[in-house]
Parts: structure tokens; sequence; C-alpha cells
């Protein structure tokens, strides 16, 4: 082979190489950011981070990249300490499109609060800005639909911010037992009354039962689970709301402590519930933990057990 055609074969090698290697890379700075970003994690990178990383992109380069990501929702960006840093979260349909800085690193805080939201407190120590300027980014970002503010009934004052699409949490709104902030006490007495009517039922068709003849087992197909009390309740059309189990559990639980009913541990691990029918008649003293403790002539100020703290009565006072 000629001198020519070896330096014309090492030319066109020298051709190739280039663009196979610029075939691994990245196609554009987009990517090559995005790449750098989802590969920090939950750690982010930091401008300083991407500017040693792309050396080649300009400032002005750079902060299009960034934006076009953030706009896209592929990155967030968050605020640590003094030091804005982005993170991979890919595509959210609900971040606000065309939110400043400020506005996203605010949305980011809440988003990640979930559906029990997050104080403005918290946000504002979080984020670090001051109380006037993150009023305004919130009225901001309601006055978008990205975020809603919801009172909390665990507090009369305070207001919790979550996303606009997000359904709150029981512990937020306080689940069925409240309407409009107001506790629905009639609404509880009605149900008590209808799952305590039930249980009577459960338990006056099981003894009646004349194919069963063990009083033994009539006795276990007298108990019913929260469950089936649930499905009655449902049928009734009493509740306009959606009742959980865990809601009628409670319920229940509070037959138990007025002495109206009894529950058990079935052999399959469940909680099963029957109606009983007290002794005595029962007076206001007596609806109190304390009526039907067994400890009670030990419960005293001066005992480590009292009724400060009591889980019995912590348990009753929450209901």
């Amino acid at each position: 082979m000629s001198a020519a055609l070896k330096r014309g074969h090492r030319d066109d090698l020298a051709d190739v190489a280039p663009v196979a290697k610029k075939a691994r890379e990245p196609e554009t700075a987009e990517q090559r950011v995005l790449e750098i970003i989802k590969c920090s994690g939950n750690k982010g990178v930091s401008d300083e981070d991407l500017i040693r990383a792309c050396p080649v992109l300009t400032i002005e380069e750079r902060v299009d990249v960034v934006n076009k990501l953030i706009t896209s929702n592929a990155i967030t960006l968050h605020k640590v300490k003094d030091t804005l840093r982005y993170k991979y979260k890919g595509p959210t349909a609900s971040s606000p499109g065309d939110a400043n800085t400020e506005e996203l690193v605010v949305f980011n805080l809440i988003r990640d609060s979930g559906r029990k939201g997050i104080w403005i407190r918290d946000v504002r120590i979080k984020s670090n800005l001051g109380l006037p300027r993150l009023k305004k980014i919130l009225k901001s970002l309601e006055t978008k639909k990205a975020i809603k503010a919801v009172k909390s009934v665990a507090a009369a004052r305070k207001i919790v911010y979550m996303l606009f699409d997000l359904e709150p949490d029981s512990s937020i709104t306080g689940g069925a037992w409240y309407s409009n902030q107001e506790f629905e006490s009639e609404f509880i007495e009605i149900l008590t009354k209808h799952s305590y009517k039930f249980l009577e039922a459960k338990k006056s068709k099981a003894l009646k039962n004349t194919t069963i003849r063990s009083p033994l087992v009539k006795y276990n197909t007298s108990y019913a689970t929260a469950d089936r009390v649930l499905e009655f309740i449902s049928k009734t059309g009493i509740s306009k709301v959606r009742l959980t189990v865990e809601e009628i559990i409670s319920i229940l639980d509070l037959l138990v402590y007025d002495g109206l009913a009894a529950k058990r541990v079935n052999s399959e691990g469940k909680i099963e519930y029957r109606s009983t029918k007290t002794l005595l008649s029962r007076n206001a003293v007596s609806f109190l933990p304390c009526g039907s403790c067994p400890v009670i002539k030990r419960c005293s100020d001066a005992n480590q057990l009292n009724c400060l703290n009591c889980k019995h009565m912590k348990i009753w006072t929450t209901i």
C-alpha cells in the first residue's frame, strides 16, 4: 500500500472515530444536563456542579437548558440552606409551567408534603423566604390552581397547603366525623345505634336458629366483623359519606366502652363484635373508662398509674 493510500486510510479512521465517540454521548445539551441531574439521585446538583460537569456551556446556554427542563417538569428546583439544587423528577402534570424560581421552590415543598399538607410556618423555614413574599407566592400558586389551602381540624386557625388535585388526609379534615370543621356528634350517635341494632339482630338470629343445636356454635355465629357492619350501614343509606372499616371499628369500640358490645379475635385473626346487655343501669360517671376500670383503686396522683397517662382515657377522649 502506498504512503498516500496509508495516509488516506488513517485520515478516514480519524474522521470516523470522533463520529463514533459522539454517538455514545447525549445528542443535546438538555439530555446531557438531564443525565447529570438524574445520576445525582436525591442529592441533586447545584449550578457550580453543572459548570464543572459542562464547562463548554456558557451561562446563557446553561440557564436556557435548565429553564427548559424545569418547564417540561423533567427536573425540580429545591432550596437547600442557601443553595439552589436541581433534582430529577420526571414529568409532573400539576406543576405550574409559568412559575418562577421562588414559586417552584415553594411548590416543590408543598408537593412533597402529600395529602397531609404543610403549614405555612414550615414552608417559610424550609424555603428561607420572608413571610410577606411567601404569602404573595402562595396567593399566586392558588390563583393558578396549582395548590389549595385547607383548614385543619387539629387547630381552628391552622391552615395547611397541598396540591390542588389532592384529597386531604383524614387527619386534616377529621374524616367522616367532621363537616365544615364541626364535629358531627349526632351522626356518630346514629351510626352507633344502627351498629348496635345490627349486632342485636345478628345475635338474635343465631340464638333462634333451630338448625344449630350446639350452644357454642350459636355463640360463635352471633359475632360479626366490622366489614359486615359496614356493609349493613352502607345498605341503609344513612351515611352520605363513604365510610371506611377503620371508622366503623371506632364506632364499634364505642359500644365496647359503653358495655353494649364485646369483641374478640377469631381463629383467622380478625376482630369480631357481639352485642351484650349490661346487668346494671349506667349513669354519666360509668360511661367514663374509669367506671369499668379493674385497677381504679391503684389509680392515684401519687402512683405511676393515673388518669394523665392512662391509655384507655386517651383513646376515649380522641373518639
